[in-house]
């Protein structure tokens, strides 16, 4: 079974690039290079190499599974990394059955050194992931992910940093998010976790909660708007109920 992935961008000038790697490895985080088939474009260039001074303005990502039904494949995120290893935005992504190119949150104006970087897993994996992309009203923007522990609170952490989301964020606003959970069974099978991720207080109270799109199901991770101030002793959790 080949693991592929692709990603398809769009710039304010009209032209548009396409990234690919048909030889993913689940539940890794993988660099996209330009590539594709029959297409006019220089490939294997890193992303900011291939639209150094564009204005990238809208773009998704897909995974596919080969040799067996496309729904086995799930994205879990994407995002465009700056020169200095930070988060400049997430991007969204899906599996068979999303169809969209939508906007990213903000433009980026790309430079030297910028990566495209995404993870995907497929519903036979052993370690299931709990995935969330968060934007802030100053534009800062984070991916927070945890492998997930049957019937057991887990932290979800910064994927770069390591750092809890009152660490990472305090201070920022909350203005979008989005989850992703790629189980076959989804997040509370069995009625000992909850159906949602949430953030909690330094009390324990719940002051923000997101559904995780299954992408199993080959549908597409949709943003929710939020507007959740975040403290530096936040938490954000999940239940997994297996």
């Amino acid at each position: 079974m080949a693991n592929i992935v692709q990603a398809v961008f769009q710039c304010a000038s009209g032209r548009y690039v396409s990234f690919s790697d048909t030889s993913v490895t689940d539940n890794t985080t993988t660099t996209l290079k330009t590539g594709g088939v029959g297409l006019n474009q220089t490939e294997n260039l890193d992303f900011g190499n291939a639209l150094v001074g564009e204005t990238v303005v809208a773009g998704f990502i897909t995974t596919t599974a080969t040799t067996t039904a496309s729904s086995t494949a799930t994205f879990s995120f994407g995002y465009i990394e700056n020169p200095d290893g930070s988060v400049a935005v997430p991007v969204q992504g899906g599996g068979a059955y999303a169809n969209q190119l939508p906007m990213l949150c903000k433009p980026i104006r790309v430079t030297v050194g910028m990566l495209l970087k995404c993870q995907r897993a497929t519903s036979d994996a052993t370690e299931v992931k709990a995935n969330v992309a968060i934007v802030c009203a100053s534009g800062k923007s984070a991916i927070f992910q945890v492998s997930a522990v049957a019937d057991t609170e887990t932290e979800i952490l910064d994927l770069i940093t390591g750092g809890s989301i009152g660490q990472s964020l305090a201070n920022q606003r909350i203005v979008k998010m989005y989850a992703t959970f790629g189980n076959l069974y989804g997040l509370n099978d069995d009625g000992g976790g909850n159906n949602f991720f949430f953030i909690e207080s330094p009390q324990g109270q719940m002051k923000g909660a997101i559904f995780p799109v299954n992408a199993l199901g080959g549908y597409m991770a949709e943003y929710s708007n939020y507007g959740i101030p975040i403290g530096q002793n936040d938490t954000l959790k999940v239940t997994w109920g297996s």
